[in-house]
């Protein structure tokens, strides 16, 4: 089911598109029938196979399409006929692809795709809305899981620490109250430091961001002399 509404889309897309080319080819068939038209109209007005200044004017002025007036005109091209080679006036257009594009209708086109990248914002607002998150076991606190000695987000992301950050979080994760002592976190993470308060705080400052960009956590001081880590 999570592929359906991209099947949707694909859908609306391709209707978008078939619409777009139908509308061009039914624009490039009436350029075709015009020039034609006005063609048979100058040959009828002047039956000889010569073209003139005056020829190319009158054959513009029966075009009633206006974007071809200043580019339309006639051209002489050898054919074979019946073994014989003849030659004959033919009419041209002489329009690009994009011109003929941007003559033909295409609002249908337009709309379609309008709502198809409607229905791709909805879908992808849809699934990620509905997205079940992982289940994942282990011990699990505001968001946080640790098990097998990693940490990750409640979806299953693991979440990268350094060593001494992942000391420090397990010991708040797996303590009772998630509340550590100054001198309890130094005396685990640096017994043989005698002073270790700025190495202290300069730890908990980088670990700080890492845990609240991942969870629904944060650390807390208690008047510098301990830390706990607490739901927002």
């Amino acid at each position: 089911m999570k592929i359906l509404p991209y099947i949707g889309f694909c859908f609306l897309m391709l209707c978008a598109f078939c619409t777009g080319i139908n509308s061009y080819h039914r624009t490039k068939s009436m350029i075709a029938q015009d020039v034609n038209r006005a063609l048979e109209q100058v040959l009828a007005k002047m039956p000889d196979n010569v073209v003139t200044t005056d020829t190319i004017r009158c054959y513009r002025n029966c075009l009633t399409i206006a974007e071809l007036k200043d580019t339309a005109g006639i051209a002489m091209r050898t054919v074979r006929r019946d073994g014989r080679l003849e030659t004959k006036l033919v009419a041209e257009a002489n329009c690009s692809f994009a011109t003929t594009f941007m003559m033909s209708d295409q609002k249908a086109s337009g709309s379609i795709l309008f709502v198809g990248m409607l229905w791709l914002l909805g879908s992808l607002w849809y699934v990620r809305r509905n997205r079940p998150e992982l289940i994942v076991q282990g011990l699990s606190y505001g968001g946080i899981v640790f098990n097998n000695d990693m940490f990750m987000t409640q979806s299953g992301e693991q979440i990268h620490l350094t060593p001494m950050q992942h000391s420090l979080l397990k010991m708040f994760i797996t303590a009772d109250t998630h509340t550590l002592s100054k001198q309890d976190i130094c005396d685990q993470l640096w017994p043989k430091k005698p002073d270790a308060n700025d190495t202290l705080y300069t730890l908990i400052r980088r670990i700080k961001p890492i845990i609240e960009a991942n969870s629904m956590l944060k650390i807390e001081s208690d008047r510098g002399k301990s830390y706990s880590l607490k739901i927002k």
